[in-house]
């Protein structure tokens, strides 16, 4: 029996996809803080230079696997309308094209590292940490092109497992190859925070072959890559997955200049300011890594149900996945609340560093349920293939945060709380606006005058 428009999705599909997501993305996280935790125990000025370090690497990574979600979206739908071939050709397509950027940014990581930081404020011996942290980690770049493909295939088809796999094991090895790397075990040198650079370099070379080979030659994906096919860019096809991909793209690129650009306000402040928002930072997105799970299912499920024109269900999908991470959000709202200071000792042993620190990790417990709902909301509305709407709403973000956040930090003296604040206050206004755009769609009665400009040639 064929089901109607309004027919709910159930629980475990939904389940199915974001389970082994959020595994996956809470094992990468690990790596992050397993980083933290153990170079935060030999020096705490790392802090302020993995901080330093982590913000431009992961912008770049985020853009990156904003563009590959133009593969996951066409895919995604392409399935929901039962056209295999077509989804086919865009998994091709996708792997050269994809690596193009990742190649680029490990050229400017390697050679250009040193100039970036002294643009964001950052000096010595932060500096010289920072850039010689991330020299190290840019030649991850080298497979994230082809990594990040064979994600988007199989999160498009719905299948997610294998990649919560590969992030595990190469959780694994980050944590073993960190205390040998760091502290210098086995006869090995201590190479401090080159040690961790090189330990997660390592461990994500090690895995990357798993999701490629899975993606090549499993039974479970509908249709079969040939190889030849993926080092020829079929240009006509390809420019569908950067027309969706680069809208994403350059969001995710607005956000993290605007974290550049307050990082760099920071520095300004104090040698340790940035270290320190880094680090509730880096805590703050713990829930994001568990709710990403939903929000990627979200992603797949409303990109399927575009596919097969069900608007009620897509509509369904992303109101579901929404609701499971609010739950996450006050989970963990809760244990933030209860224990501040025993989460932050467990990243370094300054105490002082964790009485100044605690205040701001209470704070986010608030920002985290708007955060929750534009990122959740948001990549339904990408799953619709409307990216460029979330796009315009960056936009708008990046302006207020930055705006904002000099206003708080310089002007009211309200130091780090200004940052903060400013967060809270963009997450919060585009987190409503994007609830509604989801909801009503382009009848949002009003932004009609605006959707008739930038939608004109659509």
């Amino acid at each position: 029996m064929e089901k109607t428009n309004d027919e709910k999705i159930s629980t475990g599909k939904i389940f199915t996809i974001a389970i082994p997501l959020i595994l996956q993305q809470l094992s990468l996280q690990m790596q992050v803080w397993v980083d933290r935790a153990m170079l935060g125990h030999v020096d705490s000025k790392y802090f302020s230079a993995v901080g330093n370090a982590l913000v431009p690497f992961y912008a770049v990574v985020a853009i990156i696997n904003a563009i590959c979600r133009g593969t996951t979206i066409l895919i995604a739908q392409n399935i929901g309308a039962k056209n295999i071939s077509k989804s086919k050709d865009y998994a091709e397509c996708s792997f050269i094209g994809n690596s193009i950027f990742p190649l680029m940014a490990f050229l400017f990581f390697f050679f250009a590292s040193g100039f970036l930081f002294k643009l964001m404020g950052v000096h010595s011996p932060i500096l010289e940490y920072s850039a010689s942290y991330i020299k190290i980690l840019s030649f991850t770049l080298l497979i994230l092109g082809i990594v990040s493909t064979s994600a988007s295939v199989m999160q498009g088809i719905g299948i997610t497992k294998m990649i919560m796999v590969a992030g595990i094991i190469s959780n694994i090895l980050n944590i073993i190859i960190d205390w040998v790397l760091i502290y210098g075990k086995f006869g090995f040198p201590q190479m401090n925070i080159e040690g961790a650079a090189l330990a997660s370099t390592i461990s994500n070379f090690a895995t990357a072959p798993i999701m490629v080979i899975y993606v090549f030659l499993s039974k479970n994906i509908p249709f079969k890559i040939h190889i030849k096919k993926v080092f020829y860019l079929r240009w006509s096809l390809y420019k569908n997955v950067l027309k969706i991909g680069i809208p994403s793209g350059l969001e995710y690129m607005l956000w993290n200049v605007g974290s550049l650009i307050v990082i760099s306000f920071l520095n300004r402040l104090d040698i340790m300011a940035a270290g320190i928002f880094t680090l509730i930072f880096s805590i703050e997105t713990f829930p994001l890594f568990l709710y990403m799970g939903f929000a990627n299912a979200a992603l797949t499920l409303v990109g399927h149900k575009t596919g097969e024109e069900k608007h009620g269900q897509a509509l369904n999908a992303g109101f579901r996945c929404l609701c499971f991470s609010i739950i996450i959000c006050a989970f963990i709202a809760a244990l933030y609340l209860l224990f501040p200071k025993g989460i932050l000792g467990i990243f370094t042993n300054d105490k002082s560093l964790i009485i100044f620190s605690a205040p701001f990790l209470m704070f986010v417990c608030i920002t985290m349920f708007p955060k929750s709902i534009n990122n959740v909301i948001g990549l339904g509305i990408r799953g619709m293939g409307d990216t460029r709407w979330m796009l315009y709403g960056q936009i708008l973000g990046t302006v207020l945060v930055i705006t904002l956040s000099y206003v708080l930090i310089f002007i009211a003296n309200l130091g780090l709380w200004g940052i903060f604040i400013a967060l809270l206050v963009d997450e919060t206004v585009r987190g409503f606006i994007n609830l509604l755009r989801f909801w009503k769609g382009r009848e949002f009665f009003f932004l009609k005058p605006f959707e008739k400009i930038v939608f004109k040639n659509d």
